[in-house]
């Protein structure tokens, strides 16, 4: 909580820069929208607190507003003033910017692994002209990444970096910091900034992999109650590995984010080689993305074209064993056989011992076994074509339902000595005649036809 006297009222100016109102207030100072009383520029004024001028370096806010101006890249704030306050205060004056800070944005939802790589790209851009300049940031999170409009591609907003008050300029000899002080936010600490040694590009690399990390995955790879705890395990614990938390995330992806997170500054890969990985990464959710909107065919296969088998919907493969020729010919066989006796069995119940009738049976019984469906239809129409050339019988009369007919005596059956017996003398039995058709003219119920199921098999009894 800051002190009333830190605090600038509207009105108040800083130089020839009026104060218009508080746009931001973070741990080393506050941020407020000035316009200049004579040009009328926009401007943000950065104020450093009260409490921090005693220990404060005063060049400091120079060496911010030199390092800035040394890289000059379109994806860092510009600084344009430096400046003091008449309470002795250092300020200095920077573009204002409209937008919202990286993590606001990623509280306020989920961002999709193509906007995290198209802003995480921007970063690199920035990030690779500092350390070609011999700058290292030190201070990377998602508080310090500015999203902005982008007239260009609305989609993706621009980038700008900002905060470079505690960035090391490599091979100068400048202290703007205090024995034994913190430089760093303990959540985005590399190894070495946690044991107090020297940093290098690769520092920025591990800072910038953990914001990768909490991007992607929704949380950081490191988390615990105190600033402490958390920097023991930026020393010695292994973060997650990214694919417990996302299963579906490229292989390529996960890989960069566990380089990026080494304890050695040595094993993990360069600025521009993080760039370069990260536009693989993009390139793999590309074709992801063609897969899934246009999945390629999947050739069906030459055994189950024109085939009446019901097809599964994953690689139209069968879903039913093909039958083999010699199952198939035994089913035909059993059919024709079950055919053959029940067609046997009408002819003599219909026809008695008719010669017709005993023609069409003996044409049923001689047919082969392996018979095929069209065969065994042709012998049915056979017996049909049979029945019905028999002349039709007079109607007959009550008294010729019993009848009484003479049996032939059958022949003496041969002993052992070849002596034959006496002859058997006829035997008189009663024969109930068959009742005739009904005539030509009376309804004839349909004859059952022999049903041929789809997959080859024959039902008689339909």
């Amino acid at each position: 909580m800051s002190d009333a006297s830190d605090v600038l009222t509207p009105g108040a100016k800083a130089g020839p820069w009026i104060v218009e109102r508080e746009i931001g207030r973070g741990g080393m100072g506050a941020v407020y929208a000035v316009v200049h009383e004579e040009i009328g520029k926009r401007a943000a004024l950065k104020v450093v607190h009260s409490r921090l001028t005693p220990s404060f370096n005063p060049d400091r806010m120079l060496i911010e507003a030199r390092v800035v101006n040394q890289i000059g890249h379109p994806n860092i704030v510009d600084i344009f003033e430096t400046g003091k306050l008449p309470d002795g205060r250092p300020y200095i004056v920077m573009e204002r910017l409209e937008g919202q800070s990286l993590a606001y944005r990623a509280d306020d939802g989920k961002l999709l692994p193509d906007l995290v790589i198209s802003i995480l790209l921007q970063v690199c851009d920035a990030l690779i002209a500092a350390h070609t300049s011999g700058v290292i940031h030190r201070d990377l999170k998602l508080d310090n990444v500015f999203l902005i409009d982008n007239p260009d591609e609305p989609s993706v907003p621009r980038v700008k970096l900002l905060d470079w008050g505690i960035a090391k300029v490599i091979h100068q000899n400048v202290r703007h910091t205090v024995d034994g002080q913190l430089v760093g936010t303990p959540q985005y600490l590399a190894p070495e900034q946690a044991r107090g040694a020297a940093v290098s590009p690769a520092t920025d690399v591990y800072s910038l992999g953990v914001m990768a990390y909490e991007l992607f995955l929704e949380q950081l790879p490191f988390e615990a109650e105190t600033s402490a705890e958390i920097m023991a395990m930026h020393l010695r614990a292994a973060p997650p590995p990214p694919s417990d938390l996302w299963p579906d995330i490229p292989v390529e992806l996960e890989q960069l984010l566990l380089a990026m997170l080494a304890k050695s500054p040595d094993a993990r890969p360069s600025m521009l080689e993080v760039a370069h990985r990260l536009e693989t990464a993009r390139a793999a959710f590309d074709e992801r993305r063609r897969h899934i909107t246009n999945p390629p065919a999947v050739p069906v296969p030459v055994a189950a074209i024109g085939s009446s088998r019901r097809l599964s919907p994953i690689g139209r493969a069968p879903t039913l064993p093909a039958e083999r020729p010699a199952l198939r010919r035994w089913r035909y066989a059993a059919g024709a056989a079950a055919l053959a006796a029940s067609a046997g069995l009408f002819a003599f119940t219909r026809a008695g011992d008719r010669p017709a009738a005993a023609a069409a049976a003996a044409a049923v019984i001689t047919a082969p076994a392996n018979a095929a469906p069209t065969a065994v239809l042709e012998i049915d129409n056979a017996i049909d074509r049979a029945i019905e050339s028999e002349p039709l019988a007079a109607a007959p009369t009550p008294a010729d339902t019993e009848a009484t007919d003479s049996i032939a005596p059958t022949p003496a059956p041969l002993h052992a000595a070849g002596a034959a017996t006496a002859p058997t003398p006829p035997v008189k039995r009663a024969v109930r005649r068959a009742t005739p058709p009904p005539p030509r003219n009376a309804p004839v119920a349909p004859r059952r036809a022999v049903k041929i199921d789809p997959d080859g098999t024959i039902d008689p009894y339909r």
